[in-house]
């Protein structure tokens, strides 16, 4: 009977076939690689989905805005009227709020407008305010425009 050495053994182990077995790290990276790539996928996923609640957000806040800017330039137009240039007495300002509705406009469906005027005269001068408040959605914004 012929004895195996040792080395002989060693060297038979490492080998298959006469192809030498790897052990490498070729798994255990493609796994992580693919864990860290799916995250990464996962992540956008969720970013883009923010991103586009925001823009909705942003252009209902927008339009609350146009319908407010339009309710004061409403108020603007009744107080001053335009029938009355350029001498104007006997102005109206009504401090209960006049409402209307946009919903004949489709970009504006949905937004309505509260205005409210103001006045407070002191050296011989009268000052008006209008107020204004837009509303989309549940979304309100407001403006002020004073008056001489």
């Amino acid at each position: 009977m012929k004895s195996i050495s040792v080395t002989r053994l060693r060297r038979a182990r490492k080998c298959v076939l006469g192809k030498p077995l790897s052990r490498g790290i070729g798994l255990p990276v493609a796994i992580f690689v693919i864990t860290v790539l799916s995250a990464f996928a996962v992540n956008v996923g969720y970013l883009v989905q923010d991103n586009a609640a925001g823009r909705s957000e942003y252009v209902q806040a927008l339009r609350a805005l146009l319908a407010a800017e339009s309710g004061g330039d409403f108020g603007l137009s009744v107080l001053f009227d335009p029938t009355d240039a350029p001498t104007y007495v006997a102005l109206n300002c009504s401090s209960t709020p006049v409402s209307f509705s946009f919903d004949n406009d489709p970009g504006m469906r949905g937004c309505s407008s509260s205005v409210s005027c103001t006045s407070v005269t002191s050296n011989g001068e009268t000052v008006y305010t209008i107020t204004s408040i837009g509303t989309c959605d549940e979304i309100t914004r407001t403006i002020s425009i004073d008056a001489i």
